[in-house]
């Protein structure tokens, strides 16, 4: 197959990152293709967390009950010393938190990607492997195709951002760590996650979905994973279905775009998985990006196209920072070990430990410096479960009329304009402050 013609945006990579950006632009009625070098879907499972924020992208792509459907949700987090013993036990209340989902999810990658191409069709084109980028042009194996923006999701190892030259900030020294998946009946007795906090060999294990459970473990160098598992269960009665070495790296790329060209997911940065935030930072990269995409392609202003990195970048820089504490929490030693222990019996912290929230995004264009601005809005609970479809693919502003009331009224404002991707551009208090983000909400409609 030859490629002819032009489409309005090409994604590089069908991993889930590509397929929810190529989702929400194509709920959007933007023409979108994504070339994929692999010949099929990757079978085994990588990512298996996500938080209740993010999910609110997948309610976005309309696939959130069907997820909901081949997940669980995850009812918290065990501190567990090398032998065993369990240090604090965080656990969760509710599954369900303020953004009407399970705050924590547990669910296979292929599984989430099933879901994600039965809604982006046949825009995927397999095998296709990209051998350059020039602008908006990119080369092919199978020829040229021509766009208007091109979506690089190609993964840490991005060719884009390497053909780009772009290069990275590292915020953290590279860690080797062995992640073992295996099947088995009972072998973990408690459905959350246990983080074993241990100077010589910090790990992680957990029960994803069904009979599938997880371990992962620091190594420094070539480890044989029965040996490993058989400190924590017996070996004899599992299946390993995959065993794979992996250096974690802590590194933000310096740019995000190149003129029509922008990184999303691990082409833009990479982060250790000790809070489960690595697939989650590349939604938000694809939630971020795709309605002032979309906005442009229709008309906007493609200024605001600069706010993508501006937003993203500081947030995800965060992000890596978090899970750089916690990293620290699990290479504890004996000493450090009986601080954590006595600090999670404080009052409070149990429950600060597990109400997630991700950081506001910073003031800018965008995000106005008033209350709420930057942060996720909630989602309202109806006859028939939880809804924000009062919010559509445009900008909206909510009043104390509109069932955000009992939020508004929380934070001391009467209006607020909410962006397509459910993050708050600004609040009002006033009738004059609530005229004016109407006035925004009607320039960032993207009409002529």
């Amino acid at each position: 197959m030859r490629y002819t013609g032009d489409v309005r945006v090409v994604v590089i990579g069908a991993g889930p990152v590509g397929l929810v950006v190529a989702a929400l632009l194509g709920r959007r009625g933007v023409d979108v293709r994504v070339l994929e070098r692999h010949a099929a879907p990757y079978p085994l499972p990588r990512a298996v967390h996500l938080d209740g924020e993010v999910l609110r992208v997948l309610q976005d792509v309309g696939v959130l009950g069907r997820f909901q459907a081949v997940s669980r949700g995850m009812p918290g987090l065990r501190l567990v010393e090398p032998r065993g013993r369990v240090l604090a036990e965080f656990a969760r209340d509710s599954a369900v938190g303020a953004n009407g989902v399970a705050e924590s999810s547990m669910f296979e990658q292929p599984a989430l990607e099933r879901l994600l191409l039965d809604e982006v069709g046949d825009r995927v084109e397999w095998g296709v492997t990209v051998t350059g980028v020039d602008g908006p042009t990119v080369q092919t194996d199978r020829g040229e195709i021509r766009a208007e923006y091109v979506l690089a999701c190609d993964g840490a190892d991005s060719f884009v951002r390497r053909e780009l030259g772009i290069t990275s900030r590292v915020l953290g020294r590279p860690q080797q760590w062995l992640v073992v998946d295996v099947r088995g009946d009972g072998v973990v007795d408690w459905g959350g996650v246990h983080q074993v906090c241990d100077r010589r060999r910090p790990a992680t294990f957990m029960r994803v979905v069904g009979d599938h459970y997880r371990w992962e473990f620091r190594v420094d160098g070539p480890a044989d994973p029965r040996t490993l598992l058989a400190r924590w269960t017996p070996v004899d009665d599992i299946e390993i279905i995959r065993a794979a070495t992996y250096t974690f790296r802590s590194r933000v790329a310096e740019r995000w775009r190149r003129g029509p060209v922008f990184l999303l997911g691990d082409a833009a940065h990479e982060g250790p998985p000790f809070i489960g935030q690595g697939l989650g930072a590349g939604l938000r990269d694809a939630h971020n990006l795709a309605w002032k995409l979309a906005l442009v392609l229709d008309g906007g202003d493609p200024g605001i196209l600069d706010t993508y990195q501006t937003e993203r970048a500081p947030h995800v820089t965060r992000m890596i920072r978090a899970a750089h504490i916690v990293g620290w929490a699990l290479s504890a030693g004996p000493v450090r070990r009986s601080v954590i222990g006595a600090a999670a019996r404080l009052p409070g912290i149990p429950t600060a430990a597990l109400r997630f929230s991700s950081p506001a995004l910073d003031p800018g264009r965008l995000v106005r410096r008033t209350p709420l601005a930057g942060t996720l809005c909630p989602q309202w609970r109806t006859a028939d479960g939880w809804s924000d479809d009062l919010l559509g693919p445009h900008p909206t502003v909510v009043d104390l009329d509109s069932p955000y009331a009992e939020w508004l009224r929380g934070a001391g404002v009467q209006a607020a304009l909410i962006r397509p991707d459910r993050i708050v551009l600004g609040t009002a208090k006033s009738t004059t402050d609530t005229i004016r983000l109407s006035e925004i909400a009607t320039a960032l409609g993207g009409h002529d």
